[in-house]
């Protein structure tokens, strides 16, 4: 039986990338101001790349359910197969929905499943945590356990690398001289990292106070009706959409038509359920006018609907949402509030 760990010096890593960038289009995470962004893979800006660290600020699912697509018009030209180098966990964990809402539905979405197809992923484990990150609570890990073709796990000069699927074993084989044989002590240095950050995590949850899926269940039927604690939770809510589009989980979107002289094309653009016009019918009734309506549907959404249908939190702790909100809201502290039934935002400071 083929071994399912292997090692790769950081040389031969890149080497790896380089290789295969010329039959693919390979994105690895680029380093800039303390943040980490995909870019396509270019061997002169390898100091730049992060394979660790923590996730991107880009979500994964943009690769597979790209932010805006042409899904009806002119035929594209031959695509070329993807690589995404770096896919944290957090992102991983996002697509058991993904793939239940666009693959396994009353129609599967011909787009959706070509990029998902066309993917090959290679993920990796975070070698650190950072305070918004709370992975722990719902459910996840910073590392990953599944979902990948090939991860890689930071160590001194070198990744432990470990098979996922048969893709990955594709890699493997057909790169043979790259991978050596993966040591006993490579594994505990693995270990021991992925409990290092794992207890970064726990200390953040703990000191923020953030619940758990456990503690969570239920209490958004439960405070359903409770009107002050969602009006206070969206009292800030500027509906820019930043929450619903940095999120790896969130998935709506609406398609448009255009008109290019006697070409005539239909798009696909992501939507976020806390615009006003998102759930607006025809005659211009609209069952979600009030903002505070609009961010309970959101909780609703991620922590009741999910939960019952799928047995899974649409949230994966990536924390993405609060980075990204000009109005200060914090998914963790809204959920204290689930919780507890009332609404204590913190100072800003706050840890």
């Amino acid at each position: 039986m083929p071994a399912t760990h292997y090692s790769i010096v950081k040389s031969d890593l890149f080497d790896l990338l380089a290789r295969l960038a010329q039959t693919s289009r390979v994105f690895v995470p680029y380093s800039y101001d303390d943040k980490f962004h995909f870019g396509e893979f270019d061997p002169s800006k390898e100091p730049a790349v992060e394979l660790g660290g923590i996730r991107q600020s880009q979500p994964f699912k943009s690769f597979l359910n790209p932010a805006r697509e042409k899904v009806m018009g002119k035929e594209k030209s031959a695509v070329r197969p993807v690589i995404v180098a770096g896919v944290k966990a957090c992102d991983l964990s996002s697509l058991i929905l993904q793939d239940y809402v666009f693959l396994k539905g009353d129609c599967e979405d011909p787009f959706y499943a070509f990029h998902r197809n066309n993917t090959l992923i290679i993920s990796c484990d975070c070698t650190y945590a950072k305070e918004t990150c709370f992975c722990v609570a719902m459910g996840g890990r910073p590392y990953p356990t599944k979902d990948f073709d090939l991860n890689l796990s930071v160590q001194d000069g070198f990744f432990v690398v470990e098979v996922g699927s048969d893709k990955g074993r594709t890699i493997v084989n057909n790169y043979k001289t790259f991978f050596k044989d993966c040591k006993g002590r490579d594994l505990l240095g693995r270990d021991s990292m992925r409990e290092r950050v794992s207890l970064q995590v726990k200390d953040f949850i703990k000191r923020r106070g953030t619940p758990d899926t456990a503690a969570i269940s239920g209490n958004v039927k439960k405070n359903y009706d409770n009107l002050s604690l969602w009006q206070d939770a969206a009292s800030t809510c500027v509906e820019c959409g930043a929450c619903n589009l940095a999120c790896p989980t969130c998935h709506c979107f609406l398609l448009y038509d255009e008109k290019a002289g006697r070409d005539i094309g239909r798009g696909k653009v992501w939507d976020a359920c806390l615009y006003k016009t998102f759930a607006k019918v025809a005659g211009n009734h609209n069952p979600r006018k009030h903002l505070y309506e609009r961010m309970r549907n959101r909780f609703d959404k991620k922590f009741a609907f999910f939960p019952e249908v799928l047995k899974y939190f649409a949230c994966t702790g990536c924390g993405r949402c609060i980075e990204a909100c000009p109005g200060d809201i914090d998914i963790r502290e809204v959920l204290k509030g689930v919780v507890t039934g009332k609404w204590n935002k913190p100072p800003h400071d706050q840890l």
